[in-house]
C-alpha cells in the first residue's frame, strides 16, 4: 500500500467499522483516486464512471461491518468494483465473453515497471485493449496487487491470472508498436 502502511489503514478501518465518519472519509480520500482509474478502465466509460463510484461506496459504508480480515480490504473493495462494473454490462447488454485461457509454460514476470516516458501511450494503448487484458494490468501494474490478490478480485485462479496477464502484456505491446512507436 502506497499511500498508508498496512496497520494504519487496518485502523482506519475498525474506525469504520465502529461507525466514525471521520474514517469513512479517510478511507473514502485513499482509494478514490485509484478506484476511479480502475473503473473507468474497466467500464471504458466516462459517462457513468461517477454513478458506479457512488453505488460502490455505499456498498462499501453498508456492507464493511461484513468484512472478516481488515487487512483484505483492497481486493474486497476492488471485487465490489468489479461486480459493480459488471453488474451494468449485464443490465446493458455489454457482457463480454471471455476467452478460454491457454495453458501457458511456467512463466513468471513479477517486473511491475514501464519508464514514465512511456506513460502516456501507455494509457492510450490500454484504452484500446480487451477490457479483461485492461483489468489484470490495471489491478497488477496501477494497484501493485500480487497474482493471489488480482485472482481473489477477478475470481479464477493464479494461472488463469498469470495466462491474462501474459497475454495482455503481449497485446499492449502490440498495440502501442501500432499506433506509438516501440517501447
Amino acid at each position: 500500500m502506497f499511500m498508508e502502511s498496512q496497520t494504519q489503514l487496518e485502523n482506519i478501518i475498525v474506525r469504520c467499522k465502529s461507525g466514525q465518519r471521520e474514517a469513512f472519509e479517510q478511507l473514502f480520500e485513499l482509494y478514490q483516486p485509484r478506484l476511479k482509474y480502475y473503473v473507468r478502465r474497466l467500464a471504458n466509460s466516462g459517462s457513468e464512471t461517477e454513478d458506479i463510484l457512488q453505488n460502490i461506496w455505499i456498498t462499501v459504508f453498508r456492507k464493511i461491518n461484513k468484512l472478516r480480515d481488515n487487512s483484505s480490504f483492497s481486493v474486497w473493495l476492488y471485487r465490489i468494483a468489479r461486480n459493480e462494473v459488471f453488474g451494468r454490462f449485464r443490465q446493458n447488454d455489454k457482457l463480454l465473453e471471455l476467452p478460454q485461457e491457454k495453458k501457458l509454460p511456467e512463466y513468471n514476470d513479477d517486473n511491475h515497471e514501464f519508464s514514465a516516458e512511456d506513460a502516456q501511450k501507455l494509457h492510450n494503448a490500454l484504452n484500446k485493449i480487451q477490457p479483461y487484458h485492461r483489468e489484470v494490468l490495471t489491478l497488477s501494474f496501477m494497484e501493485q496487487m500480487n497474482y493471489q490478490q488480482i485472482a481473489e478480485v477477478v475470481g479464477c485462479s493464479i494461472g488463469t491470472v498469470r495466462s491474462r496477464i501474459f497475454y495482455a502484456k503481449q497485446s499492449l505491446r502490440k498495440e502501442m508498436e501500432r499506433n506509438n512507436g516501440q517501447l
